[in-house]
């Protein structure tokens, strides 16, 4: 395990690195498009993390709070607003969101809460289809000078951001008391923690970073033909997929699951079509049995289990005693 100051070194040198290579390498529009849904993965797995890995609360409502930050930056963008108050508007809007349909579900334990906040999120798929037009746009002056290096930089801002509030907030009284909640709630509240506040406060930094993903989308996308797409469950069972495959409650492993889920999903969408949505579904329920802890997780298991081996071999075998 590294020491904080190297993490800290470490994934400075990463922001560096993703900064200058639009300015030292030639990236192809695909490629930029692909690292810009990455970013937006990391955000939005990060986001998940936050409540389902470190809190252990199952929100399967991750989908409106996302497609609020997009449909809020949208029109904020529209009104001639800098991208940058027009995304952190969308993130506002959020936690907005969260406190009215989210925080009454939040007294809803295990799968109860899971299908409340699915539910939710659903109904509010529904009145956002009937209350706005089918398609939103943007004005064509804004697709003249459209460029996808400024979404590129915005991914990765926010990406990193996202990343380095879920690392701030592990190593904080915050992060303590949402393990515990997630550990035992009961044994927790034993202890004098207020497990619905630690929930509370998950919940809305989850949703905050949810609208900040779905600022960074709308961004990316001028225009969207079916409005009530971007509250698809897909937003939220993905994110959540890549969180789960890369090793949820950790930092890391969310960044991992997104990039495999992103890459794995491209590759498998121009070989397979429409089957490779199956392929996914098949290789979650796998990385469940075999790799609960996730790909990170197991790894970590993995290496304590051969240290712990090799120390007995060491404590009780010969060579090691005379040094070999």
């Amino acid at each position: 395990m590294l020491p904080d100051w190297k993490r800290l070194l470490v994934i400075g040198l990463l922001v560096l690195a993703f900064m200058a290579a639009p300015m030292v390498i030639e990236i192809g529009t695909g490629s930029l498009n692909l690292l810009i849904m990455v970013f937006i993965f990391v955000i939005l797995s990060q986001s998940w993390n936050i409540i389902g890995g470190y809190t252990g609360q199952i929100n399967l409502g991750l989908a409106a709070f996302f497609g609020c930050g997009v449909l809020v930056t949208h029109f904020v963008w529209k009104a001639e607003m800098p991208i940058y108050l027009a995304v952190i508007a969308g993130g506002l809007s959020a936690v907005v969101l969260a406190g009215i349909i989210g925080l009454p579900t939040l007294r809803l334990k295990g799968a109860y809460f899971a299908i409340g906040t699915f539910a939710l999120a659903e109904v509010c798929r529904i009145v956002v289809g009937n209350i706005f037009e089918r398609m939103i746009e943007m004005p064509g002056s804004y697709a003249a000078s459209y460029s996808l290096i400024p979404r590129y930089y915005l991914g990765l801002t926010v990406a990193f951001a996202a990343i380095a509030v879920t690392y701030f907030i592990t190593r904080s009284k915050l992060g303590l008391g949402m393990v515990a909640v997630r550990d035992s709630e009961q044994a927790a509240q034993v202890t004098g923690v207020n497990s619905f506040k630690y929930k509370v406060y998950a919940l809305l930094i989850s949703a905050f970073l949810a609208g900040l993903g779905g600022g960074v989308y709308a961004f990316m996308r001028l225009s969207f033909h079916y409005v009530t797409a971007v509250f698809s469950p897909i937003w939220t069972f993905e994110p959540l997929m890549a969180a789960v495959i890369g090793g949820s409650g950790t930092l890391i492993g969310p960044v991992i699951g997104s990039i495999f889920l992103v890459v794995l999903s491209e590759i498998f969408a121009l070989t397979l079509g429409e089957a490779h949505l199956i392929i996914f579904g098949l290789l979650f329920i796998l990385v469940v049995m075999y790799f609960p802890y996730g790909l990170v997780g197991s790894v970590s298991r993995i290496r304590q289990i051969i240290s712990r081996v090799g120390r007995g071999l060491c404590e009780t075998g010969e060579n090691c005693r005379k040094g070999f």
